[in-house]
This record gives C-alpha cells, sequence and structure tokens, in this order.
C-alpha cells in the first residue's frame, strides 16, 4: 500500500503533487496566514493546495462555496470559513448539504465527528488524517481530467484495467447520511490510472490520456467527463 496508516499525510501530499500536474508552490498558502487553531494533518493539506484555482466559471465564495482542488464532490471550506463553536469547528460541506463534518482545535490528529442522523455530530473517523486522505483521493478521482463509471456488481476491479491495480489505500472511512461504516478502496494502475471502489461502483479517473491504454477495452464503464 502507498500511503500507511500510521502516518497517511506525508505519501498523502506526495501522492497528490504526483497525481495533479500543474500543482505549483503557489498553489499552497502560507503557513502564517493559517488560523493557528487548525490542526496539522488538514494545515499541511491547505499548505500544500489550499489556493488552487477553481475549476469552473462560476466561483463559489461564501455564501457559497470555492471548489479548488478539494472540492469537486463534497467540498473542503477555505481557511477564512473556519469558525470556531465550543471548541470544535466544520471544515467538510456534502456537496448538497446534506451533511458536514467537524473537528477539534488544537489537537495533534483528533477525530471527526458528523451529522449522520439527527443533525448532531457523531465520530465517523479516529483520526483527522486518515479521513483526510479518504476525502482528498476521492476529490482527486472526481476532479480528474477523465472519469468513468463501472457498477460493481457486474465486474471485478481487476476486470477494469489491463495492468493489476497496485492498493493505495484501503477501507479508508468516509461519511454518508444514515451510515457511520462506509470506506473507500483507492488502486493505481501504471502510475497514472486512478480505480476508487466506493462500494456500490467503481471509478476510474486519470488527468495523463495516456492512461487510456490502461483500461480494459471490454469493460463495460461508462463515461463522466
Amino acid at each position: 500500500m502507498l500511503i500507511p496508516y500510521d502516518r497517511p499525510i506525508p505519501a498523502l501530499l506526495e501522492f497528490i503533487s504526483m497525481w495533479v500536474p500543474d500543482l505549483r508552490p503557489a498553489h499552497g498558502i502560507d503557513a502564517a496566514l493559517l488560523p493557528s487553531f487548525i490542526p496539522p494533518p488538514l494545515r499541511a493539506i491547505y499548505e500544500l493546495a489550499g489556493n488552487y484555482p477553481v475549476h469552473y466559471t462560476e466561483q463559489w465564495r461564501r455564501p457559497y462555496w470555492t471548489p479548488g482542488l478539494f472540492g469537486t464532490q463534497d467540498q473542503l471550506l477555505p481557511p477564512d470559513q473556519l469558525e470556531i463553536n465550543d471548541g470544535r469547528f466544520r471544515f467538510i460541506h456534502e456537496n448538497q448539504g446534506v451533511w458536514w463534518c467537524e473537528t477539534l482545535i488544537d489537537h495533534n490528529d483528533p477525530p471527526v465527528y458528523a451529522n449522520i442522523d439527527d443533525n448532531r455530530a457523531h465520530e465517523v473517523c479516529s483520526t483527522l488524517s486518515n479521513f483526510l486522505t479518504t476525502f482528498c483521493l476521492q476529490e482527486l478521482v472526481f476532479g480528474a481530467k477523465r472519469l468513468f463509471a463501472a457498477d460493481s456488481g457486474l465486474a471485478a476491479i481487476g476486470d477494469l484495467t489491463l495492468e493489476a491495480p497496485k492498493e493505495i489505500w484501503d477501507n479508508g472511512v468516509y461519511v454518508w447520511s444514515g451510515l457511520t461504516n462506509l470506506t473507500y478502496s483507492y488502486y493505481l494502475c501504471g502510475g497514472r490510472l486512478m480505480v476508487m471502489d466506493s462500494g456500490d461502483d467503481y471509478w476510474l479517473a486519470y488527468n495523463d490520456e495516456s492512461a487510456a491504454s490502461l483500461i480494459n477495452p471490454t469493460a463495460d464503464i461508462w463515461p463522466i467527463h
């Protein structure tokens, strides 16, 4: 596995830098400009790509959202939208406002909480670093230049690619309304094609057009964008 569970953020940052072809130092936020209460795992994401430009003509900003690199599916809030409430702050919103995630201020790697059932915050992941890894990989998949989907009930993951997929991140905890144990797994083929197993569907994504040659031409997939 490319990203270790016990210390995922350094490997995640390295993967992001490899996966995003146009990522530049200017796309990061200076550490001195970030609120001091932000825990180190989230701080590292902002420092690497907190200023990454939006992909869309309609730029979402308060009272809307700014997609940036981590806002294609669900939205990582910009640092200036982080508001402390009783020792916690929200940092991710689901794209339709169904749920949100929050964590503790002034902790090294605190748990993540979400309003999954009754609009009260319940713990969904024991560490912010692990939750962010699952979230960031999801956003890289959905925000890739090319994205395809496949029904996991119709094919095995190994049938989708011509090269055996290598595990990047296995059973990463995420959240969905009403569910507390939703997990995503991620794989990489040839260093260019990423496959996400979301349980019900497979998602194939790439930025490098040459990665198309890694997809099994007989696989039952359909293009998203």
